[in-house]
């Protein structure tokens, strides 16, 4: 007997010591319990570690939030933008990256351009909330050709698709006053009298229409399309084009313009530096002005391969680091219908470059000796200035570079 007393004392000191073991171990008799059922829970969902039970997950597993919880908020919005025309541009104008639909913007206010070929642009601010879809619907206004008078004008589409508008005889001022900002010694103010009204392209040349007549493309910028305007052209490759255009058609009517029909279409009525008023110039890249109307050093932006390095253009009206040509309708025509007769690229004209004669001069057509030939325009990388209505240099016939393309004129 006292051995079997002896065996049930010891066996009791023995569990004793063992639940109190376990009752200071962490987590204690319970963390065994929550174990196994654990363990049961694991055997129901395909052996995957639980939380369930109120214990911390494992350290490297992948734990997705509960269904109750709810996705976490956006703290951007998203734009989308419908358009009509289809094809329209859209640009946001006060930050680099190229638009897309459902473009993420931080909360904030954004200026929205919004452009197609043959159609008024437009502009508009919104403002896009954290987590909101923007919505924006916007319906551009079909551009009506008019003369400097006001009734429609005349227009016409040749055989390739060029398309054309009828400038009225007239007499204007040809050339700039003595006080007008960024006035060269060449452009001698007189007063011009065209006898003849002429045809003009409503659009500088474009690589798609030199292409169908010449049947390859010298444009540095060729990535920029089908619509952007020819470049890198001599005025002797203009005259090649024209006569292959001349003998397609059956006529001997197309021609460059002379630099008096450039000016006086170009002006379209107006004395100003602009064919829509006077230009107040910010900075050597910034005069607001030009923004609807032209394709300058200060809104040259483009997003295609091989456009140029601007990122270090100074006093720039939009900031963006790639800059060059655009497609041609982009901007708001003159009074005639004629879109960038300012900007995008500079344009030949038949005349060879010399200084102005003085007097009341009757269709003029240049002097009669000289090498250079006139340019007129200025071009997508040109300073304000450059862009005025009277602003004119010569380059050598044979030159051809990225800046200067041309627009064809046809007499009636």
């Amino acid at each position: 007997m006292m051995r079997k007393e002896f065996s049930l004392l010891l066996a009791s000191i023995v569990t004793a010591l063992t639940i109190g073991i376990a009752q200071h171990e962490p987590g204690g008799a319970q963390a065994f319990a929550q174990d196994d059922a654990k363990k049961e829970v694991g055997s129901q969902t395909g052996g995957r570690e639980s939380n369930q039970m109120g214990g911390c997950p494992k350290a490297g597993v992948n734990h997705k939030p509960s269904a109750d919880t709810g996705r976490e908020k956006r703290t951007t919005g998203r734009l989308f933008v419908e358009t009509d025309p289809k094809n329209s541009r859209i640009r946001v104008l006060n930050i680099r990256p190229k638009f897309y639909q459902g473009m993420e913007l931080d909360p904030g206010k954004y200026h929205i351009e919004i452009s197609a070929p043959e159609y008024e642009m437009k502009k508009t601010w919104i403002e896009v909330a954290a987590g909101e879809d923007k919505q924006l619907k916007i319906s551009l206004i079909k551009v009506k050709a008019t003369d400097a008078m006001g009734p429609r004008a005349k227009v016409f589409t040749n055989s390739i698709g060029m398309k054309f508008v009828y400038i009225e005889p007239g007499t204007f001022l040809m050339g700039s006053p003595s006080g007008e900002s960024g006035r060269a010694d060449d452009e001698q103010q007189h007063r011009v009298t065209l006898t003849h009204g002429f045809y003009l392209g409503i659009t500088e040349v474009t690589q798609g229409r030199w292409r169908s007549i010449v049947g390859n493309d010298p444009s540095y910028f060729k990535h920029c399309g089908d619509d952007c305007p020819v470049e890198t052209v001599s005025w002797d490759d203009c005259q090649a084009f024209i006569q292959e255009l001349n003998q397609r058609e059956k006529t001997d009517k197309y021609r460059l313009p002379t630099e008096a029909e450039w000016e006086y279409a170009c002006r379209a009525g107006t004395k100003t530096e602009l064919y829509t008023g006077a230009m107040k110039v910010l900075g050597g890249n910034n005069a607001p002005a030009l923004g609807d109307i032209a394709l300058y050093g200060g809104n040259s932006c483009a997003e295609y391969q091989g456009a140029f390095d601007c990122s270090g253009w100074s006093e720039r009206q939009y900031a963006c680091s790639l800059c060059g040509t655009n497609p041609g309708a982009g901007k708001k025509p003159n009074a005639w219908g004629l879109y960038d007769m300012l900007g995008n690229v500079w344009e030949w004209c038949q005349d060879r470059y010399g200084e102005y004669t003085s007097g009341h001069l009757t269709d003029p057509i240049g002097p009669s000796s000289g090498e250079d030939r006139v340019c007129r325009g200025g071009s997508w990388d040109s300073f304000a200035l450059g862009c005025r209505a009277a602003a004119r240099y010569g380059e050598s016939p044979d030159w051809k570079d990225h800046l200067i393309g041309f627009r064809v004129a046809r007499s009636p």
